[in-house]
């Protein structure tokens, strides 16, 4: 059974230091795809403000500038435009640009959970399976 994707499991990965700097690497590498740098000082407690910052900036860039190469980049972040529009209902009075990157930040997360989950899976796996002897 996959992991809780849902709002409350987001709050509970988010108080994880180290989930919180593998999202950070993950938008970073995701950023850096399409030239844009975004960094992290690894201060957790200040991890969402840093990075929403410099996200937002460079999605409200590609965004007038490059739209083919936003449509792309959403694609790779795998959003779509349906989401950002619940997103922004969701969020009241948020522009479009702050949802996206608050959609982006929350799908990063579910990324990294995704991914500790598959591998705790395959570390339980490995220590029930017998091992083999010669």
């Amino acid at each position: 059974m996959l992991p809780e994707l849902n709002s409350q499991a987001l709050r509970q990965a988010c108080s994880r230091d180290d989930l919180i700097r593998k999202a950070a690497a993950q938008i970073t590498k995701d950023f850096a795809e399409f030239g844009f740098e975004v960094t992290f000082s690894g201060n957790v407690e200040h991890f969402y403000d840093e990075v929403f910052k410099q996200m937002r900036v460079h999605i409200v860039h590609i965004m007038g500038e490059h739209y083919s190469q936003f449509l792309n980049f959403l694609y790779r972040i795998d959003v779509t435009e349906s989401q950002v529009a619940v997103y922004q209902k969701d969020m009241g009075d948020a522009t479009y640009e702050d949802a996206l990157t608050e959609l982006i930040i929350h799908r990063e997360m579910k990324k990294v959970m995704i991914r500790e989950y598959f591998k705790a899976q395959g570390q339980s796996e490995s220590t029930d399976s017998p091992e083999l002897t010669e």
